[in-house]
């Protein structure tokens, strides 16, 4: 997966730098409310993958980093 910031310009999403996607490829566009923070969406991001890391982290050959 890729990120990559651009603006809505009142008729089309323009990417701000460029990208390297083949033509046609099919992409997902998040936009966050207008009144939350530049940041929201990362942190919203990173609180739903919580389980998986817990899942993936908290086993017993992660606990000898655990004592480092």
């Amino acid at each position: 997966m890729k990120t990559f910031n651009g603006h809505f310009d009142g008729r089309v999403i323009v990417l701000d730098e460029p990208a390297q996607l083949k033509p046609n490829a099919k992409v997902k566009v998040v936009a966050p409310d207008e009144d939350a923070p530049d940041d929201s969406l990362v942190s919203g991001c990173a609180r739903l993958s919580e389980p998986t890391f817990r899942a993936i982290w908290d086993n017993p050959l992660d606990a000898d980093y655990d004592r480092l």
